[in-house]
């Protein structure tokens, strides 16, 4: 009896909170919102202009990059005065994100969600303008 009651709250509470993750495959990702943000008190603004980025990019980029925790992402990350900021859905949920030149990129909803991500060596083939 105690094994059918744990088994049955286990089937209750595993859909709520894998539900509070962030769907990866790029099928179930959808672009709601795009714009190019450039930051153009920062001296090196110049190098921004070779940064472009399609809704097809940032589903791609969220499907390649690597979450990291915030220690390895102040290691690796590299945050230049250009990005492109927007929103998404991903399994239901809508999240903001940021992704800069360079690889680096936040994903959060403002609530439970705040995940870092770097675009390495698979990430960057598949976005060259990125780097």
């Amino acid at each position: 009896m105690r094994v059918a009651a744990a088994l049955a709250m286990l089937c209750l509470t595993v859909p709520l909170v894998c539900s509070c993750r962030p769907v990866r495959k790029a099928n179930r990702i959808e672009v709601v919102a795009i714009a190019r943000v450039v930051d153009r008190n920062q001296p090196d603004h110049d190098m921004c202009s070779t940064l472009t980025m399609s809704k097809a990019d940032v589903v791609r980029y969220f499907a390649l990059a690597d979450v990291v925790d915030a220690g390895e992402f102040h290691d690796q990350a590299i945050i230049l005065p250009c990005k492109y900021q927007g929103s998404i859905r991903m399994g239901g949920h809508v999240y903001q994100w940021e992704i800069f030149a360079g690889g680096a990129g936040y994903l959060y909803d403002g609530a439970a969600v705040n995940k870092r991500y770097v675009c390495r060596e698979r990430c960057l083939a598949a976005l060259p303008n990125l780097q």
